[in-house]
């Protein structure tokens, strides 16, 4: 039985989710009164994920209702309504504005549980400074509120939206971000799908895309989450902010581990941690960046492991780790070679 200090928890919380979605940026209620009419936006925080890119802009879809918006590099929404009304709307802009077609090459970038593409923006930031790729797409998905699966097939229709002309793309992924990007590489995004009994193998015959280059796991939780069982579990009040997702990475984990295979293309794994057998967390026994072990981001079939001195979320905004994993993107290895430039 919950005791009486836990109901203000469930008020603040309920009443977040019913005014986030009647009343706030969620909602096409007021926009509906003229849909291109500038309006700013988070950029997707809780039931938005990013379907469609071109060049800063792209669309989003809102995962409760199903409607469908337009944002430009600043996360203004320029329109709202069906997905082939933001898309039309979008082809207006295009000529309006003189954006060229989309052509070179494109990284996808994935936050982690919890989280949005502000997190990963420094990343961002520092991959378009350098100039590393023609196109670099952060993309927004809402971590809480789907499974995986539903991530991941997300994730799958923004790589089909992508023109051919795109002719190579890379991924990074932080925290859940590269559990959505691996069932997205893994195998068929079908509920009963589950991985075979030798994953190595079944990996060589099999690809979503084959643009497909490398993928860079920052702090993967690649056999679950002990935080997420311990610190959740079956409490109903934390599973209605952390949602499925939550569970798969706890309690779930066996169900979820079953149709999370080998990616299909090259990948290394940058860890977390302080080297030691303590790390930054009590809870998690052993060495861990806070959040996920450093044992448990290893998996079978990586090219490259390597550990950095960073917690969970400090890695996202720390030089060197970017700088590692740019050079795995670009040569297949965490080691520089002589007079490398990108």
């Amino acid at each position: 039985m919950y005791s009486f200090y836990r109901f203000p928890i469930i008020v603040f919380f309920v009443s977040f989710f019913v005014s986030a979605t009647l009343f706030g940026q969620e909602s096409g209620i007021f926009r509906k009164l003229d849909e291109k009419i500038p309006i700013k936006t988070s950029g997707g925080v809780w039931f938005w994920g990013d379907v469609l890119f071109f060049h800063d802009w792209h669309i989003q879809e809102n995962v409760k209702t199903n409607s469908f918006r337009l944002l430009d590099g600043n996360s203004v929404q320029r329109a709202f309504g069906t997905f082939e009304e933001c898309r039309q709307r979008l082809e207006e802009i295009q000529v309006e504005e003189g954006l060229l077609p989309m052509a070179g090459t494109a990284v996808v970038i994935m936050h982690g549980f919890g989280s949005n593409t502000m997190t990963t923006r420094h990343l961002a930031v520092w991959l378009k400074e350098r100039k590393a790729y023609d196109y670099v797409f952060n993309v927004a998905y809402p971590s809480t509120m789907q499974s995986v699966l539903e991530h991941a097939i997300l994730l799958d229709r923004i790589i089909k939206n992508l023109p051919p002309t795109i002719k190579r793309i890379d991924f990074i992924g932080h925290s859940l971000g590269c559990i959505v990007v691996r069932r997205y590489l893994s195998g068929q995004l079908e509920p009963d799908w589950s991985v075979s009994e030798n994953p190595l193998e079944a990996r060589k015959n099999f690809t979503p895309d084959l643009r497909i280059g490398r993928f860079v796991m920052l702090g993967p939780p690649n056999h679950g989450s002990i935080l997420a069982t311990k610190l959740i579990g079956k409490d109903p009040i934390r599973r209605l902010v952390t949602g499925k997702t939550g569970d798969e990475l706890g309690t779930d984990w066996d169900k979820l581990q079953k149709t999370l295979g080998i990616p299909c293309c090259p990948f290394a794994i940058i860890s977390g941690g302080r080297g030691d057998n303590f790390g930054f967390s009590l809870l998690i026994p052993g060495d861990d960046d806070g959040i996920v072990s450093t044992e448990g981001t290893q998996l079978e079939g990586a090219e490259e492991w390597i550990r950095f001195d960073v917690g969970h979320g400090e890695m996202l905004m720390t030089e060197e780790v970017f700088e590692t994993c740019l050079q795995f993107l670009k040569t297949g290895s965490f080691h520089k070679m002589q007079n490398e430039h990108f």
